[in-house]
């Protein structure tokens, strides 16, 4: 019985972001279930930061997620961001994908151009 639990403290430790999706909501289709990283990565015109960003649907327990809604309300970019991956919908939400399904493991990126790092939230979300 030890072992076990040493082993669930392991993987908590290791993962605790996929577990969490896992255990806490085990249905799977929440917004913690999308995961946001971004690291900045070079410079674009005026030696304004670039950053690349990958959201990654680590939601393993349905078919796909779509009409993925991030919150923007004051982000802007020097440099032009594909409108069918992430757009702006209204003043403070923005689209991902263009609302399209995002299947399990798939894996959405792109770069934007700004002097700090923009903190993206997931809002909502819808299951298949």
């Amino acid at each position: 019985m030890a072992k076990f639990y040493f082993t669930i403290i392991i993987l908590l430790i290791i993962c605790p972001f996929t577990i969490s999706c896992w255990i806490i909501y085990p249905g799977g289709c929440n917004p913690g279930c999308i995961r946001i990283y971004q690291w900045p990565s070079g410079f674009a015109g005026l030696h304004i930061p670039k950053f690349t960003v990958q959201i990654v649907n680590e939601a393993w327990n349905n078919k796909g997620v779509y009409d993925v809604q991030i919150s923007c309300p004051a982000f802007a970019s020097t440099t032009l961001i594909n409108p069918a991956v992430f757009r702006r919908i209204d003043l403070a939400n923005c689209l991902l994908y263009n609302g399209r399904i995002i299947n399990p493991g798939e894996v959405i990126t792109f770069e934007y151009s700004n002097i700090l790092p923009y903190p993206f939230i997931v809002l909502d979300l819808k299951c298949m």
